[in-house]
């Protein structure tokens, strides 16, 4: 397998913009630049005239533009029973699986107990839980959990 030697050559607008003006008559701003294709693309204008895309182009550009890539927290529930769907104190709405409520009903468990339960049922379902995602998983757990103690325990007092 050959080698292979890549040379890097940065350009900074400005100068590019220099050549180009030491060579054409050209107004006095630069209000745009991009690359299209294999091709540097500067855009002029007067000071006080302001033209939009569409006026320079005369027609929208077929090219399309990049999205930035960015990291999805998604979860794997699959073959999970919703318990309940409920909105959080955070007002989001947030679906309830019954593997967590199972796990955590018990309220004596130390909160690093909950924690780690929270990470191994992630883990189970094949998913590299962050920390953000197992504690969102624990606290909507935990908050269903006490507004249902909450209700039993407004119901038992209201019996004589």
């Amino acid at each position: 397998m050959g080698e292979q030697v890549l040379t890097l050559v940065k350009i900074p607008i400005a100068e590019i913009e220099e050549w180009i003006r030491a060579r054409h008559v050209l107004p006095s701003v630069l209000a745009d630049f991009r690359i299209e294709e294999d091709k540097l693309i500067l855009y002029f204008s007067q000071e006080g005239t302001f033209k939009t895309d569409s006026d320079i182009h005369g027609v929208k550009s077929s090219t399309r533009k990049r999205r930035a890539h960015r990291k999805r927290n998604r979860m794997r529930t699959r073959g999970w029973e919703v318990v309940a769907r409920i909105m959080n104190s955070k007002g989001q709405e947030c679906a309830i699986y019954k593997p967590f409520a199972d796990a955590l009903q018990d309220p004596n468990i130390p909160p690093e107990e909950q924690k780690k339960i929270a990470e191994r049922i992630l883990r189970s379902n094949r998913n590299r839980p962050s920390e953000s995602s197992v504690n969102y998983f624990l606290e909507n757990t935990l908050e269903y959990l006490r507004k249902g103690q909450e209700k039993h325990g407004a119901i038992e007092s209201t019996k004589p």
